[in-house]
């Protein structure tokens, strides 16, 4: 594990942000999921770049960068709930009487989250997710874990975070864990 010589800088993004931080943002976002146990394409992660400014420019969306000697190692993503039909989709798959408490104006979703490896065990990913879930006017927070990664899934509910349901993507090849979390998190 890397030792922190400096301090990690936290960085919010409203709107937009700078295209050489998508850069850096799509790098890591190659470099964490394209790994196991996730083995996703490089070339579909790298899409990162066209996709994360539009969801940063929706309603809800924010952008958590983290970084240290000047290198992004740790970001998070988010955009509110009303703005995902693929995600209201499988919510609705999942909670065929949806909680009133869930409503998709209220719900934000926490899209991505990525620590470059060697960075990790420091707290960087829970500061992330702190940054993007602070100040919202959002009531809910709701975010997807792949089954292949049950430890991202214990941190989580470590965290506070429980599960709402599961559901098969991919073509019916991966699970994912939908994780739930009442705003204001208090983590």
């Amino acid at each position: 594990m890397r030792e922190i010589h400096q301090e990690v800088d936290y960085v919010r993004f409203e709107n937009v942000a700078p295209d050489e931080v998508w850069s850096e943002i799509a790098d890591l976002f190659v470099s964490s999921f394209a790994a196991p146990p996730y083995n996703e394409s490089p070339s579909d992660l790298h899409s990162i770049a066209q996709w994360g400014p539009d969801q940063l420019a929706s309603p809800g969306g924010r952008l958590v960068a983290a970084s240290h000697d000047k290198q992004v190692i740790g970001f998070a993503l988010s955009q509110r709930l009303d703005q995902d039909i693929s995600w209201r989709r499988r919510l609705d798959a999942m909670l065929p009487a949806r909680d009133a408490a869930i409503m998709p104006s209220r719900t934000v979703i926490v899209q991505e989250l990525a620590v470059r490896e060697s960075f990790r065990g420091h707290g960087i990913a829970k500061q992330c997710i702190r940054e993007l879930l602070s100040s919202r006017t959002e009531h809910d927070a709701v975010l997807g874990v792949f089954g292949q990664a049950p430890q991202v899934k214990e941190m989580y509910t470590r965290w506070g975070f429980s599960e709402l349901g599961t559901c098969l993507i991919y073509g019916g090849t991966v699970t994912l864990h939908t994780l739930h979390q009442r705003l204001p998190w208090r983590a």
